[in-house]
Parts: C-alpha cells; structure tokens; sequence
C-alpha cells in the first residue's frame, strides 16, 4: 500500500516566508490527523536549525514549537521534519527527539549524498524512522542514480530513499525509468517528492508510484515552494480510485479543511479550488452550472453533492428538471 506524506506545513512554509503559528501547526496538524493522515511533515522548509538562520530566512517560532504543537495537535500522527547536513546539527536532532519527534528526512544534493550518512546513523539511533532525500536527483542519469540509492542501501540505515524533483522539470516518462530500474537492486523503499514547475507534479508522482515508489509526498492545495506540489485532494483521489491507499480519507472533509485551514493562509494561488477538483472527479461538465446554482440556491444544498448525485444519474446531458428534483431529495435527506 502508499503512503502518503503529508508535506503541507513543511514545503507549504515557503508560501508564507516561514510564518507559520503555533497555532496554525496545531490547527492544521489536527485537522490533518482527523482527516486519516499518518505522516505529517512540519517546520522550517529548510529543515531544523533552519528556523534563527537569517541567509534561510527566519522563521515565526523555534524548532521544537512547532514539533511540540504539532504533537499536540496530533498525538496519533507520525509528526516529521526535515534536516539539511550543515544547516541542522545532531543536537539540533537530539533536542527534537526529546520534544516527540518520529521521522526525519535528511536530504543532501545527489552528489553530496555521502554527507547524509553520519546524521542518518545518528538519528537512527535515537530511534527514529529515517529517510534520505536525494535533492536534484534529475541531476545524474538513471543508471548513476540507481548505483547511489545502491551504496545507500548497503548502509541499511535509511527505512526510504527518495527521488526528488526540485526544479519540477522531469518528465514523468523519466520518472519512471529512475524508479523502475532502481527498486530491483534494492531492499529499501523509494519515495518521490516533486514539484509543479511544468504542471507534472501529480502526473510525476503516479508515474512514481506505478514505477514502484510507496512513499509519496503530497501537499494541500498543492501549496510548497516555488510552483508548488503534487495536490493532496487530487492525490487522494486518484490513489483511492487505484485502490492503493485507505478509503477512509473523505473528500469532501479534506476539501472543506482545505477551504477553512489552508487557503486562508495563502498569500497567492497555488494548485486547484474544490470546485475545480470535483468537477473532474464527477466528470461533470460546466456548462450546467447555471442549473447547479439555481437548483443549489433554492433548495440550499451543496451544490459539490448536487453535481456527484446528477452527474452520477447522466454526466452526458442532464436536464434541468433533474437537477431541480436531486436538489430537492437532497434538501428532504433522500440523497447524500
């Protein structure tokens, strides 16, 4: 099965300069928890240490706030963060640990990944779950790729080694082909993080998965640095419709925590509103909105739950008459 890796309040901090709250870490970090997710990822978009660096780009609150609100908020929740050799320190490890850490994701450029292992033996140690995060692995080709995850893996140390896409300019085809060649010569799990320069972050982060990748990194309303990242509420979708992860996940309560939690924090546009998501997953087409918002303003109903049930009636050409009655049936508890 996937795993999905919630990255919201780590590579979401980069929309919002490193302002996140305790408050907003609390917040999201519960909503995300209530909503099914295991894995939550939070802090400095540079990692621990990163928070008082001014050349990082200081942040609202101290490392181990936000670990410690995000454990509050979260008691159940594996709650991560991320670690860059030379910015972080052991201590800085050490002292997350101790205020309820789980996972840590130390990442290094593809061609520096040997200064990672010190930090990975150190953590793993502590007993923490492990990853390596191989940044600008588009950086090598396949073949050269595959022989670094190979020595990572013969450290057995790290529990997931991750291709990253930080510029978001590979092709999902390439994607692929890094993956695919790469999970036959080892034991350890991959995992994908991408970004959405050139629109591919979900389309990278199938191919990934198809490939054989089981951790995948995904962000509400696609919010992270730069273009962005794969978009949790797609995401979800589509893996639910594949059948790879729990269907307990329920979008219409993630597209309403994206609506109230995080959209409100954002400072400009990033990913897909619900509107436009559901539209796709309903495979409804827009020239019957009139109908949906005179149907869904009489009879005061949603108009998301009005477009599934009709679309699931006639996505073809449904008529007016039949928005008006599901409105209606929806409104008297006869549909959901």
């Amino acid at each position: 099965m996937i795993t999905i890796v919630e990255n919201t309040l780590r590579d979401g901090s980069y929309v919002v300069d490193f302002q996140l709250t305790a408050e907003n870490t609390f917040d999201l970090t519960k909503g995300l928890a209530n909503l099914g997710f295991k894995m939550i990822e939070v802090g400095h978009g540079l990692g621990l240490g990163a928070w008082n660096n001014p050349k990082a780009g200081l942040s609202r609150e101290n490392d181990l706030t936000y670990i410690r609100s995000a454990r509050d908020g979260a008691p159940t929740a594996q709650i991560g963060v991320f670690f860059i050799p030379g910015i972080g320190t052991k201590n800085d490890i050490l002292n997350a640990k101790n205020a309820g850490l789980d996972f840590i994701r130390i990442g290094a450029n593809i061609d520096s990944f040997k200064l990672t292992r010190e930090y990975l033996e150190y953590a793993r140690d502590l007993g923490l779950f492990t990853a390596v995060n191989l940044m600008k692995s588009y950086a090598v080709k396949s073949y050269e790729f595959t022989k670094i995850v190979q020595e990572i893996d013969r450290w057995k140390i790290a529990d997931v080694i991750y291709l990253v896409d930080s510029a978001g300019c590979m092709m999902p085809e390439d994607v692929y082909t890094y993956i695919d060649r790469t999970k036959e010569n080892i034991t350890t799990p991959l995992g994908f993080h991408g970004h959405n320069n050139l629109s591919l972050a979900v389309a990278n982060t199938l191919q990934a998965m198809r490939a054989g990748a089981t951790y995948l990194d995904t962000c509400v309303r696609g919010m992270g640095r730069s273009a962005g990242n794969a978009q949790t509420e797609v995401m979800v979708y589509l893996l639910q419709q594949m059948g790879v992860i729990d269907n307990q996940i329920n979008l219409y309560d993630l597209y309403e925590f994206a609506n109230k939690c995080v959209v409100p924090l954002m400072p400009r546009v990033q990913g897909l509103t619900d509107e436009e998501v559901h539209i796709g997953v309903t495979k409804f087409h827009t020239s019957f909105m009139p109908f949906v918002n005179s149907a869904a303003a009489k009879y005061s109903v949603d108009k998301r739950k009005l477009i599934q049930n009709v679309s699931a009636i006639n996505c073809l050409n449904p008529s007016e008459e039949l928005f008006y009655e599901i409105a209606r049936n929806i409104s008297h508890g006869r549909h959901s």
